[in-house]
């Protein structure tokens, strides 16, 4: 019997480390980035979307803007970028899963800077995000990623508006059929045939004397506070922020 124990756990690992390898294959990742944004399309069309604050999108559009986003609000945001015609660059980790995020991101028009504002290779990120916001270009990233604490802001997009004078849009999309992963970010996934409402936060400034730690408090309860509202209008459960690192 442990034999046999033993054996389906070899199977069962041996599988894994397999789809690990083939996962990470160029080829194999455009794939299923390609089914993946097909699939974003048509859960985007079948629901009736309402964008609150349309103006400020259509403000910034050919403008140096940072759009901020909590890393579990991010699925149906990407046509926003589309139907407002923006061109510009996502922030995403080197991980197998942010690669194939970035290439999810190519097909509705965003480039990506590969790469984490918080981990290793963060002076090659920050170096480029500031060059690409002066030249006038959009950025997007989750202030809270890659792994976390949810909802908790790291210091990546604090420093691009404050090195460029570029404004942060908190971003964010909720949803009345959700689907919340079991993840760390308790990732939505909205339902075909939802109401969905994503909405645009007022920009928010960094002068170049503000105190860092100031504006990450501030700007991360008006991106919770977006969040909760926009749940609370669908009468779903409150989400909290996660527990803040030492």
């Amino acid at each position: 019997m442990n034999d046999i124990k033993a054996f389906r756990l070899y199977l069962r690992e041996l599988w894994k480390k397999t789809w690990r390898t083939v996962f990470t294959l160029p080829l194999v990742q455009w794939v299923v980035a390609a089914l993946a944004a097909f699939t974003i399309w048509l859960i985007y069309v079948s629901c009736r979307v309402r964008i609150k604050n349309k103006d400020l999108f259509l403000k910034f559009v050919g403008k140096p803007v940072i759009f901020a986003f909590w890393h579990g609000r991010s699925m149906m945001l990407s046509p926003v970028t589309v139907w407002f015609k923006f061109s510009g660059y996502a922030v995403t980790s080197q991980h197998r899963d942010g690669r194939l995020m970035a290439k999810i991101q190519r097909m509705f028009g965003l480039r990506a800077i590969l790469g984490s504002t918080g981990r290793k290779g963060a002076v090659s990120v920050l170096r480029q995000g500031v060059r690409l916001l002066r030249e006038g270009h959009l950025l997007c990233l989750s202030p809270d990623g890659p792994k976390g604490p949810r909802m908790r802001i790291h210091d990546g997009a604090l420093y691009f508006a404050k090195m460029t004078g570029a404004p942060i849009i908190p971003v964010c999309f909720s949803c009345s059929r959700p689907w919340f992963q079991r993840r760390w970010d308790k990732y939505l996934i909205a339902i075909p045939f939802s109401k969905i409402a994503i909405e645009a936060g007022q920009p928010f400034y960094i002068g170049i004397n503000d105190d860092m730690e100031d504006a990450r408090v501030r700007l991360e309860n008006i991106m919770i506070e977006q969040l909760q509202k926009l749940d609370a209008s669908f009468g779903l459960p409150k989400i909290e922020p996660g527990e803040k690192q030492n």
